[in-house]
């Protein structure tokens, strides 16, 4: 399960399992929260990376509940927060732009002046294609739930909560579902690879 398993929140004694139910509890009552949270803590990133953040560390936390004890749920989220964003702000990498003066001459030379014209590989865009084609048989072989969470979440960006008053179904079903979802298309774009 990653980082998450290592949390100094963990203690063997006194900690007890976390039903399914009670993580789907806690992310519908906390994901705006914690979703607040980390946007304040990476003031610049990109609009939803706040909700994309809290649901990969719920869906990581749902893939087996039962197998952790953790003695305060709440602490222990957050503190996986505060990993995955000193993560993403560790990862961030300083934006040139192509555009901007190299000198001080505001009408000076720029970097997209003197970098050479970008060449594709004549065979990239077949591989592209092939593995398009790939991803969208491996989602033809899900079944119809598990292939509309993933391309809702991961393609259009509806977020579960959406999802989960739309359909009238819990969040938590919601999050197992596209963890084995994702975990089926692993296996299937590993398969076709080789």
């Amino acid at each position: 399960m990653g980082g998450l398993q290592y949390c100094p929140i963990l203690r063997v004694f006194g900690a007890m399992s976390i039903s399914r139910s009670d993580l789907a509890d806690h992310f519908g009552r906390e994901w705006r929260r914690l979703s607040d949270w980390v946007r304040r803590h990476l003031a610049d990133a990109p609009d939803r990376e706040g909700e994309d953040i809290v649901q990969e560390v719920y869906a990581t936390l749902f893939e087996d509940p039962e197998s952790l004890r953790i003695e305060n749920l709440s602490a222990y989220v957050y503190t996986a927060l505060r990993h995955k964003v000193v993560d993403r702000i560790r990862r961030r990498k300083p934006m040139v732009s192509l555009s901007a003066p190299l000198g001080d001459d505001p009408d000076g030379m720029t970097l997209s002046d003197i970098l050479p014209a970008p060449f594709e590989h004549p065979l990239a865009p077949r591989e592209r294609e092939e593995r398009l084609r790939a991803l969208r048989d491996a989602l033809e072989e899900l079944d119809e739930p598990s292939r509309l969470i993933v391309v809702l979440t991961e393609f259009e960006g509806r977020t579960f909560r959406e999802l989960s008053e739309e359909w009238n179904v819990p969040i938590g079903t919601l999050l197992s579902r596209k963890s084995r979802a994702l975990r089926r298309l692993a296996v299937a774009l590993a398969e076709h690879k080789t």
